[in-house]
């Protein structure tokens, strides 16, 4: 990081966040009571009725179930790689034990079959 000294920059060492420290300010951040939305008419936050009780993450569950439920595809799709886990993917691979020259040898066998 850079802070600015008598109007010159001066380089100095922020510890990084790392990964486990982002899962836990994460798990902490949606533990927390939700708080509601911002009105701007109000000028403060306010919680829908359905919602008041609730952590951040129950509401925004909620929130992604009833898009889904409307027919949101990526809504629907985040929904259920998180509960079934995500579709294994298959591979078929093939493995050919043959020389060049064998190669070419059996199409020309194969393209004499079919001109026959």
């Amino acid at each position: 990081m850079i802070r600015w000294v008598n109007g010159v920059p001066e380089p100095y060492y922020v510890t990084p966040v790392n990964a486990a420290a982002v899962k836990t300010l994460s798990t902490v951040a949606a533990a927390l009571p939700y708080e509601g939305e911002w009105d701007e008419e109000l000028g403060m936050k306010v919680i829908e009725p359905r919602f008041r009780g609730m952590t951040n993450a129950e509401v925004m569950w909620i929130r992604i179930a009833e898009k889904a439920a409307n027919g949101n595809l990526e809504a629907a799709k985040m929904i259920l790689d998180r509960i079934l886990g995500k579709p294994k993917q298959s591979v078929e691979s093939t493995s050919m034990s043959m020389s060049y020259q064998e190669f070419l040898n059996m199409i020309e066998e194969q393209e004499r079959r079919n001109a026959r």
